[in-house]
C-alpha cells in the first residue's frame, strides 16, 4: 500500500479557525478525485493511492497531480508507504517508492518524531534530546535497537517511536465522505443584536434550502463567523435528534451570537452531518394526554436548549395558609424531565 500525504504550509493560514476551515474544504476538495481522506490535525490529510491510480493515469504521481490541480491552494504533497513516511515525504515533496522507505526512512533525524508521538510537545521533546545525548541522531540508529531495550529505557512511547522508525504504523481511517453543505451572509460593518439574529434566520433558511441536502435531516452544525478585526471565530453545535425543522435550529443556535468575541463581518453555518432522505414518522394514532405529555417534554428540552438550564422555573407550594401572597409559594428552577 502506499499512502499519499497532503500539508497545507504553515503560512497558508492565519488562525486555528481559519486553519480548521482550510482543512475541511481541502479534505471535500480531495474527496472529489474519488479519494478516501483521513484528517486529524489541521493542515493535513492522507488517502490511499491503491484504486486511485487507474483512475488517474496508471501512476502514483498521476494521482498526486489530480490531488494538486483540486486542491486549488498551495500544498505540499508526497508518498510514502505509511502514513509516517509519507509525512516526511510530503515535507520534501517527494515519491518514496515501498523499496527505497527503508533507506529514506533510516536517513531522517529523530526530531522528525516530535510531532508524530501523540506526546504532549514537551513530553516528546525530552524523549528526543534524551535520544541524542545517547548518540541516536537518525531514525536508522533507532530501528537498529531490540524492543525490548526500548521498552526498558523509554516505555511505551518509546516502542511507538521505534515502530515509526521501523516503517510500521496504524492503518489509515478514512472519514465518511459527506456533501459539503454551508451558507454564508455578509453583514455590514459593526452589526450586532437584532442583525445577528436576523442573519442566522437567513443561514438556516439558506443551509435548509440548499439543493444537495435533498431532504435530509441534519446531524451538527458549525457556526462561524469572520471578524471584523480580523481573525475568526467558530462554535460545533450538536442536536439531541435529527431534524431539519427551523424553528429548532434557530433555537439552539441563537445563544451562540453571544458568544462572539467582537463585530464580525459575516457569518457562516456548515452541516457537520446528514441523516437519512426521511421525514419524520406521522403517528395515526395517539392518546391524548401521552400526546401532551410528549410534546410538552421536547417544547422543555428545546428551551433548555436555547435557554440553558435554569430558564425553566416551577412554583413550589410553601404555606398556603400565610396571609402575605410571596410566602404562599416561590419559584424555583424546573426538575429535569
Amino acid at each position: 500500500m502506499e499512502v499519499a500525504c497532503v500539508l497545507i504550509p504553515e503560512t497558508g493560514f492565519a488562525d486555528p479557525v481559519e486553519a480548521s476551515e482550510l482543512t475541511e474544504l481541502l479534505l471535500c476538495r480531495l474527496e472529489r478525485i474519488g479519494a478516501a481522506v483521513e484528517s486529524e490535525r489541521p493542515g493535513e490529510a492522507f488517502f490511499a493511492l491503491d484504486g486511485l491510480r487507474g483512475i488517474h493515469g496508471g501512476e502514483s504521481a498521476g494521482v498526486l497531480a489530480a490531488a494538486r490541480r483540486t486542491a486549488e491552494m498551495e500544498v505540499r504533497i508526497g508518498a510514502a508507504p505509511t502514513r509516517f513516511a509519507a509525512h516526511a515525504a510530503a515535507r520534501r515533496e517527494a515519491i518514496v517508492p515501498p523499496p527505497a522507505a527503508g533507506d529514506f526512512l533510516a536517513a531522517l533525524p529523530v526530531s522528525t518524531l516530535v510531532d508524530r508521538l501523540g506526546l504532549p510537545p514537551r513530553e516528546a521533546g525530552g524523549l528526543i534530546e534524551t535520544l541524542r545525548r545517547l548518540g541516536i541522531e537518525r531514525l536508522g540508529a533507532l530501528a537498529a535497537l531490540s524492543p525490548g531495550r526500548v521498552a526498558d529505557r523509554f516505555g511505551p512511547p518509546g516502542l511507538r517511536a521505534l515502530r515509526l522508525a521501523r516503517g510500521e504504523d496504524s492503518p489509515l481511517r478514512p472519514r465518511r465522505s459527506h456533501e459539503e453543505l454551508e451558507a454564508e451572509v455578509e453583514l455590514p460593518e459593526g452589526a450586532a443584536g437584532g442583525q445577528l439574529e436576523r442573519a442566522l434566520e437567513l443561514l438556516v433558511d439558506r443551509l435548509l434550502a440548499a439543493p444537495q441536502r435533498r431532504g435530509r435531516r441534519l446531524l451538527g452544525l458549525r457556526l462561524g463567523a469572520r471578524l471584523a478585526a480580523g481573525g475568526g471565530w467558530s462554535a460545533d453545535q450538536g442536536l439531541g435528534r435529527p431534524t431539519a425543522s427551523p424553528r429548532v435550529l434557530r433555537a439552539v443556535l441563537a445563544p451562540r451570537l453571544e458568544a462572539l468575541p467582537g463585530p464580525v463581518a459575516s457569518l457562516r453555518l456548515r452541516a457537520l452531518g446528514l441523516g437519512p432522505p426521511v421525514g419524520d414518522q406521522l403517528e395515526l394514532s395517539v392518546r391524548g394526554e401521552e400526546h401532551r405529555r410528549r410534546r410538552l417534554g421536547d417544547a422543555i428540552r428545546e428551551v433548555r436548549a436555547a435557554q440553558g438550564a435554569d430558564s425553566l422555573l416551577e412554583v413550589l407550594p410553601l404555606d398556603s395558609a400565610s396571609r402575605f401572597p410571596e410566602r404562599r409559594a416561590i419559584l424555583t428552577p424546573a426538575a429535569g424531565r
